[in-house]
């Protein structure tokens, strides 16, 4: 079951979802401009990425 919402950090914009056991909300990036422009900051910043797949860095709430 989709439980799992990954949203845009920057712009909140839904991405996609994914199949949990529990209501889970995950931060990407989305493919707009103004939102990869802070990309390679806030990897460094803040170090909480949990994973990285495709052309998305997943982050966990």
């Amino acid at each position: 079951m989709h439980l799992g919402t990954i949203l845009c950090k920057h712009c909140h914009q839904v991405i996609g979802t994914q199949d949990t056991r529990k209501v889970t909300v995950y931060y990407s990036e989305c493919s707009h401009e103004h939102c990869l422009d802070g990309r390679g900051r806030s990897l460094v910043a803040d170090g909480s990425a949990v994973a990285s797949a495709g052309p998305h860095t997943v982050f966990e709430a």
